[in-house]
């Protein structure tokens, strides 16, 4: 009996050193590890979230840009500000003068491609009324000119509702500015209408599974979602609930405030989705002694997808800067054809290369940034050719490349932006005749990029500043002024670089400037 007791206590010691051992460490663990999973994943949405949230940003940044650009450029005209200030005799002398400025500027042109309305406001009674140009009395009252007079901007943006011809309303984005660059005190106002549609639909486009909203000081002006009705009135930023993320942004001087609404997210959700590792706690609970093995794959698999994260806020950068690239190149090459044609009096090409211009927006395609250098120089030769049309004898070039180079994989129109940037800075200002070398080939497991040109060169100081900018490139500088086509181009190669490429500039005033980048071959060989 005594041995019976000994053996029925020898168990209970057993049981109670089994659970004390063996199965409260296992629980706490399990609760460690499952708390560390479901923090991850939050942190995944929040990430998640916030890519959104640059993405929208940057976006509706680019849509206001364009709007931004054409009022800069209206308001630091002279032409245009002696076209609007002055006194005509007759309607018949204004008509024809409004021909004549139609005839002179690429207006028109610029509108019509980018789809934006615009009117000028003008405190000038000798204008006749019309699409264009209105009397500034027709402003007075409104709700737009109102916020103007009362904000005291020089230029902005005003969200408000537009009254249709059939009576209804419907929301619309303005930018103005005020055209007081030769004359302080000036009344008139350019006003652009964005289209607000197009807005949203772009916002919607990005694809992100999270609602967005934007919002003002108390309305919401637009979503991924509810809320963007174009023909309902601005619903009041009281009824957002749930808001897991907010981000702060000032798009050219209008305080805005993006939130993302946050998701039902329970322990079951987490379970449902990650199931595959609750059977891996299985595997680890019945293995005790792979236990520690099993949890360091476990935050392996977490740091995986942090670094997804960060992939897929790279990605989002990417679509930004390939919105850039296309007008910044295809748009001045254009151009410089057009006013070449119209100067020689062939209007007929000048008339194709306007049509041109229309269709590139609907048919440039980016299905991969990526492409063979071989190929990104048939870019720059076809440019160069097309320089060439437009100065003749006084810009010859030539392209040297080693084969072993032909093949590697380098950012599209990178290479073109920097040759671009040797015809605009280096030649165009020059009257005697110049060259421009592209030379690539490959020293020490380096592949060496030079574009030389024999141009006016660059002074020191910018020759400096423009160096620091190259190698501190980032994608906030895109929306400063200057050289957006170099830091753009300068972006890109660090990125498919891993920060691992240098960039140099030797520039001498009256010889000309040579752009230096070495990368390491292994970041170019891709899939080949």
């Amino acid at each position: 009996m005594k041995r019976f007791f000994n053996k029925l206590e020898i168990k209970r010691k057993m049981a109670l050193l089994y659970i004390l051992c063996v199965v409260l460490p296992i629980i706490i663990s399990d609760g460690f590890v499952f708390k560390s999973i479901y923090n991850s994943e939050k942190s995944s949405i929040l990430h998640q979230m916030e890519n959104e949230a640059n993405a929208i940003n940057y976006t509706f940044f680019n849509q206001v840009d364009e709007a931004a650009k054409l009022g800069n450029a209206l308001y630091s005209s002279l032409y245009v500000h002696r076209f609007l200030h002055k006194e005509y005799s007759s309607n018949l002398e204004y008509y024809n003068a409004y021909q004549t400025f139609f005839d002179d500027t690429l207006l028109k042109l610029v509108t019509g491609q980018s789809g934006m309305d615009y009117c000028i406001y003008l405190d000038n009674n000798t204008i006749t009324n019309g699409a264009e140009f209105q009397k500034i009395t027709k402003a007075i009252g409104t709700d737009w000119y109102d916020y103007i007079l009362t904000s005291h901007l020089n230029k902005g943006l005003y969200f408000g509702m537009t009254k249709q011809p059939t009576g209804a309303l419907q929301r619309t984005i303005y930018y103005f500015q005020r055209l007081n660059y030769y004359k302080y005190n000036s009344p008139n106002i350019l006003l652009i209408k964005i289209d607000y549609s197009k807005c949203v639909d772009d916002i919607e486009n990005l694809n992100y599974p999270y609602k967005a909203y934007i919002c003002d000081d108390t309305r919401v002006l637009m979503s991924n979602g509810k809320y963007s009705n174009v023909s309902k009135e601005y619903a009041n930023k009281t009824l957002l609930e749930n808001i897991a993320y907010s981000q702060d942004c000032t798009v050219y001087g209008q305080e805005l405030e993006i939130k993302i609404k946050d998701v039902d997210y329970s322990f079951m959700d987490l379970f449902r989705k990650r199931w595959y590792q609750l059977l891996f706690m299985i595997v680890i609970n019945i293995a005790l002694p792979v236990f520690v093995s099993s949890l360091m794959h476990t935050n392996l698999k977490n740091r995986l997808r942090e670094q997804e994260a960060v992939v897929a806020r790279k990605n989002a950068e990417l679509i930004a800067l390939h919105s850039q690239i296309n007008p910044h190149f295809l748009f001045n090459a254009l151009e410089s054809i057009r006013m070449h044609s119209l100067l020689k009096k062939e209007e007929e090409t000048a008339k194709m290369v306007e049509h041109l211009a229309k269709l590139q927006r609907q048919y440039t395609e980016w299905n991969d940034d990526i492409i063979a250098i071989e190929n990104e120089l048939n870019f720059v030769e076809a440019y160069l050719q097309l320089q060439k049309y437009r100065f003749g004898d006084r810009l010859s070039f030539e392209i040297d490349i080693e084969d072993e180079c032909r093949k590697l994989l380098i950012p599209k129109l990178t290479l073109v932006t920097f040759v671009e940037n040797a015809v605009v800075h280096g030649i165009e200002s020059k009257t005697t005749p110049g060259w421009i070398f592209v030379r690539i080939y490959v020293k020490d497991e380096n592949v060496i990029i030079e574009i030389e040109d024999t141009g006016s060169g660059i002074p020191e100081d910018i020759a400096n500043v423009l160096l620091e900018n190259m190698r501190n490139s980032e994608i906030s500088m895109l929306k400063e002024k200057g050289r957006v086509g170099i830091v753009n181009a300068c972006v890109r190669l660090k990125m498919i670089s891993e920060d691992n490429v240098m960039f140099d500039v030797d520039s001498e005033i009256g010889t000309g400037t040579l752009f230096q980048i070495t990368i390491p071959m292994m970041y170019l060989k891709g899939m080949i």
